[in-house]
Formats: C-alpha cells, structure tokens, sequence
C-alpha cells in the first residue's frame, strides 16, 4: 500500500517512524503539499495519512485551517482516502466521505487496518464517479432531447392554431365565436367556419379520440379531408351534411390506423337567407339550440364515430333557425363544466349551476365566463381533455 504522509507530526509520530522503517504491507512518502503534485501522483498513492496537533489548525479564522482544507479538498476530489490522526479527532468529522479519524495513540494494527479499509474503497468511490458521469451526461442528453421536443411540440401547436379560423366571418345574420383549450401542446379538436357559396356556409367541429401529438395528427387530416362541395366542369352542388361525415368515416375507416384513432364529429350548412340549418352527428355531443324566448335544446342526430368502419351511414337533421337564436356546439372536454347530469338520449340534461343564465349571454362574456369556470377546476393546470366550442349566433 502507498501512502502520502503530511502534517506537523508526520515526522515524529512513533506509529507513522515504525511504519516507515519496518513495516512490510505499506510504503510512506512525505509530502508537505499536493498543489504541484501531478495525477499520476494521485493515481500512485492508496490513502494519505494527516498527522497534526496544532490547534490553530482548527481555528477557523487561522490560514493553517485554510491550508488543510485545500490539502483534504484536492485528495477528496481525486478520491484519496485520508486517515486523520489527531489529539481531537471529533474535530474532523465533518469532513465528508472517505475520511476517518483516530486519535494519536491508536494501535498501529487499529491504523493499519483503518488504511485498508479506506484504500480498498477507493476502486468502489471511483465506480461511483464513474456512474455518476454517466448520469449527467445523460441526463444533459436528455434534458437537449427534452428540449428538442418542446421546440417541436411549440412549433405544432402554432401550426396548428393556423389551421383554425382566425377572423370570424360576419356572414349575413350569422356572427361566430370560438373557444379553444388544448389539453396538451397539440389539441385532438379542429374546427372551421367556412363559405360554401353566396348564401351557404359551413361549419364543423371534430374530436380526436385522446389527445396530444396522434390526436392532432389526425385532425390535420380531417382538415384536409372534409369535402363540403361536389365540383363539375361548370356547376357545383353541396354535399349534404349526412354524405359529408359518410365520405369522412370511410376515408379514415380505408386507412386501418390503428390503437383506435377514431373521431367524433358534427357537421352543418346554414342558409344566410332562409335560416334554415342542415347538420348530421358522428358520435359527437348533441349542440344546444338556445332560443330568442330563453328556451334550451340539444340538436340530436344519429350517428356513431367516424372511422370504426366502412360504408357508415348518418342522418342529416334540419332545424329552422330564428333571429335572436343561438347555436352552440362544443367538444366532449367542455361536458363536466357545462352538464351536471345527463339521462338518457334524447332527455334534455341537466345543466351545471347558473349555466342556463351564462348561456343567454352575449358571445364574448359567455366565453369569458366558461374560461373562468374551466380554470377553476381542480387540476386545471393539467386538464384531462382538450375543450373547443363554436358559437353561432342569429342577429
């Protein structure tokens, strides 16, 4: 075993003099510092032995204090095992792992054995720096994956926001509103407000089973896949609301995706002159007709997911809309907010506390109202499920 030897006694200590002249299991080496001393020095010694009884040492004011510290600091950092005698060895207990102390009259078998037990733990303190390099340096890997990430996920979410309707169309007696909370950085939900001709207008809202980054996937494909209008080389006819969600289901039916990526949907066409609205359901929560007298309703359709299977079939529904109406259709994220209890199809739920009043408010406060609700849902910082509404009003 190879020792470094240092400290105001290491020259007269009887114990360290027996070791140096006669012992066969060790060999010393005075030191009086290791600031100068390069690694090979440290990867040649087995442990240090600091032999002092100075007082000042301990002072914590006194620069011998200062020296022995720097001493202890530079073998810890290159996990040398140090034995510390001294007349106060409690003094030195605070000095961390891979340090012992002893007092100056031990044994010399007392030392010797202290010696071996900390020289056979340094190959063990160097695993362990070893590993704990490994895990930074993964764990900085990570943390730039992590951050990779969130840049793409950010990135999508904005991409996606371009995908829904920004300046809401005044279309005849028809304003809109919209309301959109994504669960995650990327939503399942999509919806649009679109012009189908002079007097027509379209508008649909899709629900992403799950959500995050597969969900939103899908919705950039409902958006792209939805086709309202049949063109011919010099006429065009619109696709009934029923046809629409039928030509969707099997388009994402033909695709097999799997893990059960399916969509509820709802889909309508309104009539700016007649007021008349066509719509179809896809699974998706009834919308509810408020009406100029004050009454509330839910549209009802019939209709299962879009994409279980090919060759789905969907009832289109007409509703004749009156000025003062309002239609509002939401994704199944807005439920526990809006619905204190639902019965069965097609019993008018019942509707959370004070609901009823906020849903007769103009478009703007109503919205504000169902943000204040939803944040002040327990967990609202991590919401379970994304939460989207459109509003259509009648002037």
């Amino acid at each position: 075993m190879h020792l470094a030897v240092f400290g105001n006694l290491a020259s007269g200590l009887e114990q360290l003099q027996q070791m140096r002249e006669g012992a066969d299991w060790c060999a010393c080496e005075d030191v009086t510092g290791f600031e100068d001393q390069p690694d090979s020095f440290f990867r040649r010694i087995d442990a240090a032995i600091l032999a002092a009884d100075d007082a000042s040492v301990m002072n914590e004011s006194g620069p011998e204090r200062a020296a022995r510290d720097r001493q202890l600091d530079l073998l810890r950092r290159h996990r040398v095992g140090v034995l510390i005698l001294s007349p106060q060895p409690w003094r030195f207990v605070g000095y961390g792992f891979g340090t012992v102390s002893l007092p100056l009259n031990s044994p010399i078998e007392t030392i010797r054995g202290v010696l071996l037990a900390i020289s056979r733990s340094r190959p063990v303190m160097r695993l362990i720096d070893n590993q704990v390099h490994s895990i930074r340096r993964m764990s900085e890997t990570l943390s730039r994956q992590l951050e990779e990430t969130n840049s793409d996920l950010r990135l999508a979410a904005r991409l996606q926001t371009e995908f829904l309707p920004h300046d809401l169309p005044q279309a005849g007696p028809l304003r809109f509103a919209t309301l959109f909370r994504p669960a995650a950085w990327v939503s399942g939900d999509i919806f649009d407000i679109f012009r189908l001709d002079e007097i027509h207008w379209g508008v649909y809202l899709a629900d992403a089973v799950g959500h995050g980054v597969a969900a939103g996937l899908l919705t950039m494909y409902i958006k792209q896949a939805i086709r309202p209008k049949r063109v011919f080389q010099n006429a065009y006819e619109l696709v009934p609301p029923a046809e629409v969600l039928s030509a969707l289901s099997d388009q994402l039916a033909s695709q097999a995706l799997r893990d059960s990526q399916f969509v509820t949907g709802w889909y309508a066409t309104v009539n700016t002159a007649t007021l008349e609205m066509k719509y179809a359901v896809a699974g998706h929560p009834p919308a509810l007709l408020i009406e100029a007298g004050g009454a509330i309703r839910e549209l009802h359709g019939d209709g299962c997911m879009l994409g279980l299977s090919a060759g789905q079939q969907f009832t289109s529904e007409s509703v004749q809309l009156r000025h003062g109406d309002r239609v509002m259709v939401y994704s199944d994220g807005l439920e526990p907010t809006l619905i204190a209890d639902r019965p069965r199809l097609p019993d008018m739920p019942l509707l959370t506390e004070g609901m009823p009043a906020l849903l007769r408010l103009p478009a703007g406060e109503l919205m504000a109202a169902l943000q204040k609700r939803l944040d002040a849902v327990p967990g609202s910082l991590s919401r379970a499920d994304d939460v989207s509404v459109v509003i259509m009003d009648v002037a």
